[in-house]
């Protein structure tokens, strides 16, 4: 007997990065048949491989980043209650010239339990920081469960390279434009400028809590802590197009953190990990009818991605509703 041709999807959304998946895995919920072309694996994204903390990253505009942030921030928390998320709530600390009497980015302020550290909550020779409470999303297990929760939906991933977004619009009427990096010529957008992101992993001694160093804003340091292991950072270089890591940055980025924690001093270096952004001046989600369909941009968050993902992802569906 033979078989029904499989149902076109409704949404073809382009891009398997964090933004990309959880646009697909919110519209799918709304019922519409979607479906996500990769060219990469999504285990081999910049998404992937970050250090994935809902990190207070201010982005233009800032009325849009705070609001798509708050409602990730939201979202976050409810799924670190949800076994098999990879999400997790942790103590932060960020170190700052004047505590909370200081200039802290308004992202911080949206923190559960802000407060001023007291002097024993901090490392030695540091005056002032402050405390709260902050997501930690292990990407090895949040990468495998969004795509679940996609199928789980009646959604799928398919390994496709796209040329253009005609391609996409003659499989579906709706295509979402989560492409990333790649956008500089899929849209084209020559506002689209990579943003190298390093981090050193090493095995986890213990830690818990999540430190950023802000007091130099043009050498900060993250330390961002996994069961299995930590992600240090402190590298971002916009309009850096190479991936290949960096021996200098690596050696810089480990004695910082190994300053402000000294129990990373003997934890072993398992791998160092790059990635390139997409940076934008302003973060773009926005609608573009076409003779052939609809399509809805989402890309341009660089470091945000992970911060903004759960608010941008329900504004495209907004937009694709509209």
């Amino acid at each position: 007997m033979p078989t029904s041709p499989p149902t076109p999807p409704e949404v073809v959304v382009i891009g398997a990065g964090v933004l990309g998946l959880t646009s697909a895995v919110v519209l799918s919920a709304t019922g519409r048949r979607t479906e996500v072309w990769t060219a990469d694996d999504p285990s081999d994204t910049p998404s992937y491989r970050a250090g994935a903390v809902w990190t207070p990253v201010p982005q233009a505009p800032l009325e849009t980043s705070l609001e798509w942030s708050a409602r990730s921030l939201q979202e976050f928390c409810g799924l670190s209650r949800v076994p098999g998320t990879g999400v997790a709530l942790a103590e932060g600390l960020t170190l700052t010239a004047d505590g909370l009497d200081g200039r802290l980015p308004p992202l911080t302020r949206l923190s559960p339990d802000l407060r001023d550290a007291r002097p024993e909550e901090l490392p030695a020779g540091i005056a002032a920081g402050v405390r709260y409470r902050v997501p930690v999303v292990d990407m090895t297990r949040y990468v495998p469960w969004l795509m679940r929760r996609l199928t789980d939906a009646g959604g799928r991933v398919r390994r496709r390279r796209v040329a253009t977004l005609g391609e996409a619009l003659a499989a579906a009427p709706v295509v979402v434009n989560a492409s990333g990096l790649g956008a500089r010529d899929l849209t084209p957008d020559p506002t689209v400028r990579p943003v190298f992101s390093q981090y050193v992993v090493t095995d986890n001694p213990g830690l818990e809590q999540v430190v950023v160093d802000t007091r130099d804003p043009r050498r900060w340091v993250s330390i961002l802590p996994h069961r299995d292991r930590v992600h240090l950072g402190g590298v971002r270089i916009t309009g850096r197009d190479d991936d290949r890591p960096d021996r200098e940055l690596t050696v810089d980025v480990l004695r910082r953190c190994r300053e402000i924690e000294p129990a990373l001093v003997d934890a072993r270096v398992q791998r160092v990990d790059t990635g390139l952004l997409p940076s934008r001046p302003t973060m773009r989600v926005e609608a573009e009818p076409r003779d052939e369909g609809l399509v809805v941009h989402a890309y341009g968050h660089a470091s945000g991605g992970v911060t903004t993902s759960w608010g941008a992802a329900h504004a495209v569906a907004d937009l694709v509703a509209g």
